[in-house]
């Protein structure tokens, strides 16, 4: 319909207009109010996640200096991270220089942590969480034809019920896998199912993270994931911040 694609580029200009004020998550009323407004004039889901269209890049458009040439060939955005999400990430990585790092969900973001790691944190840690096999040995031989493997531990954790998450359970839980150690911040992009499959993965991996670790979650600004950082926000031990309005929404908190 001609209003959902007004609503969506819109949507893309508003938070355009917001970055220009400076890079900074808005709290969860403000996108609550936000969204509500906007669903007076469309029922359409994840009303407030900008057009797809303006949200792939090029890879080799990266605006990294340090990450050109490891993206070649790769569209972000669509069903990865996209480039502002990634360039904010790695913005804070070099300023706040966390040694161990957890993702759910690898791809780009694994490739961007190796790097993160061989320029700035040589003792880095990356704990990765991965539901589909192939992809675990896929970026195990990209990393390793980057030279970029050390470090990185990419675990396969199924996935059995989609509303449910990671099967952790199914390793003995996630505090017995080889070489688990507490970390600094948290990425959370997946696993991918149901709108629900991403909220075990605070919950769980809490136990883990240091005093005052960092966590994002990307595609906020869909309803599955939005109704998930209101369930964080719930939590004890759990600060959610808000989202940034850059991308598909980038939640972000703190473990207390």
């Amino acid at each position: 319909m001609l209003i959902d694609f007004i609503i969506r580029n819109y949507v893309a200009l508003a938070n355009s207009k917001l970055q220009k004020s400076g890079i900074k998550p808005y709290s969860l009323a403000y996108w609550r109010e936000k969204r509500d407004g906007l669903k007076r004039f469309s029922s359409k889901h994840h009303i407030l996640t900008p057009s797809y269209r303006v949200l792939k890049t090029a890879g080799a458009d990266i605006p990294v200096p340090e990450l050109k040439g490891l993206y070649d060939g790769v569209t972000l955005g669509s069903w990865t991270l996209d480039a502002e999400s990634m360039t904010l990430l790695w913005q804070r990585l070099v300023a706040e220089r966390p040694r161990v790092i957890a993702e759910c969900g690898c791809g780009v973001s694994t490739v961007m942590f190796a790097k993160y790691f061989s320029l700035h944190r040589p003792d880095g840690i990356l704990l990765s969480f991965e539901q589909d096999e192939k992809e675990q040995d896929r970026l195990n031989a990209r990393l390793k034809e980057l030279g970029l493997e050390k470090g990185v531990q990419i675990y396969y954790v199924p996935v059995s019920d989609p509303a449910k998450g990671y099967d952790f359970h199914l390793q003995g839980g996630v505090e017995a896998l080889p070489g688990m150690t507490k970390f600094d911040w948290l990425v959370v992009d997946g696993p991918n199912g149901a709108d629900n499959s991403r909220y075990n993965t605070v919950p769980v991996l809490q136990q883990l993270a240091n005093p005052g670790a960092v966590w994002f979650l990307d595609d906020s600004f869909r309803d599955g994931e939005f109704a998930i950082l209101e369930k964080w926000a719930a939590l004890p031990g759990v600060e959610v911040e808000g989202i940034y309005p850059i991308g598909k929404g980038l939640g972000t908190g703190k473990f207390k």
